[in-house]
């Protein structure tokens, strides 16, 4: 378990709730913090997340990636962008 009381999730939950706070709409300035919010609790969770057999190898990469503090916003746009390709292919 993580340390907010949530239970563990997989790697591929992780990714989702990321790509999920990605695509939340920002319309007014609450909205740019509630994103954050859902951001920095998927990454909190990615944590203690469990990796599948059937997960595919970029899915470690990309949460080791996204949990890195120094990623640069061109390499985070990449994944989140091949997030939004994989969670939501025809979006």
């Amino acid at each position: 378990m993580t340390g907010r009381g949530s239970k563990t999730i997989t790697v591929r939950e992780a990714l989702r709730l990321l790509w999920e706070a990605d695509c939340y709409p920002r319309i007014g300035n609450e909205d740019w913090r509630v994103a954050d919010r859902m951001k920095a609790d998927a990454l909190a969770r990615a944590e203690a997340a469990i990796a599948s057999p059937n997960d595919p190898p970029e899915f470690a990469r990309w949460i080791a990636a996204l949990s890195n503090p120094s990623l640069s916003l061109d390499e985070q746009e990449e994944i989140y962008g091949a997030l939004h390709e994989y969670f939501d292919p025809e979006g």
